[in-house]
Order: C-alpha cells, then sequence, then structure tokens
C-alpha cells in the first residue's frame, strides 16, 4: 500500500526546522523589545539631565534672600512658576519611564526565559 505522503503529497518541516523557525520568531520579539527597552531608558536619561539642569535654574531665580519672594519682579515670579510646571511634568514622566521601563524588562524576560537564550550582562 501507499503511505501517506504519497496519497497526500504533504510535507512537513522536520522539528529541528520547527524550532528554528519559533527560535527566529522570538528572536525577533526579543530584539523590539531589547530596542524600545534602550529607548526609554535614553529618554529617562536625557530627561534627568534636562530636569536637573532646570531645578539649578529656578533655584537661581527663586534666589537665596529670605524676603526676597516679596520683592521678586513680576517676570521672575512667572518664570518660576512656568519652571515649576515645566518640572513636575518632567518628573512625573520619569515616574512613567520607570513603569514603562519596569513592564518591558518583564517581557523582556519572559521572552529570554521562553527562548533559552541567555539574558544581556548589565554593567
Amino acid at each position: 500500500m501507499f503511505s501517506f505522503r504519497a496519497k497526500s503529497g504533504a510535507r512537513f518541516r522536520s522539528a529541528g526546522r520547527d524550532r528554528e523557525t519559533d527560535e527566529e520568531r522570538l528572536a525577533a520579539i526579543e530584539s523590539a523589545v531589547r530596542e524600545a527597552l534602550v529607548a526609554a531608558e535614553r529618554e529617562k536619561s536625557a530627561l534627568g539631565q534636562r530636569l536637573e539642569q532646570a531645578r539649578t535654574t529656578a533655584t537661581i531665580l527663586a534666589g537665596t534672600d529670605t524676603y526676597e519672594h516679596e520683592t521678586r519682579l513680576p517676570e521672575k515670579t512667572a518664570g518660576l512658576a512656568e519652571s515649576e510646571a515645566e518640572m513636575s511634568r518632567a518628573e512625573n514622566r520619569l515616574l512613567d519611564l520607570d513603569r514603562h521601563i519596569s513592564k518591558l524588562k518583564r517581557i523582556e524576560g519572559a521572552i529570554l526565559d521562553e527562548s533559552g537564550i541567555p539574558e544581556p550582562t548589565t554593567s
């Protein structure tokens, strides 16, 4: 009699080829997650530096005299208020980035656990 293969004409890949395909898919996802993680960490670092510069500027605008706020020019007061609002937005964004980075690391860990790819070392 004829075998199944001869009747249907269907051919199936080997287990090794299936495993290779699966690994390629996971590697593509891992690469995308790694890129997103690097971009988020880069954004966090740059934002942190800008926030520190804004704090220094605000300190200079605020002055050091005890009653300086009573005689401060309206332009300086407006500049301080704007600076405080910007710093608040930056601090909120830093918190968002921390949460985002944490999620990306969990995704990356799950992919690495599933694929058997060794985790990258952090320095």
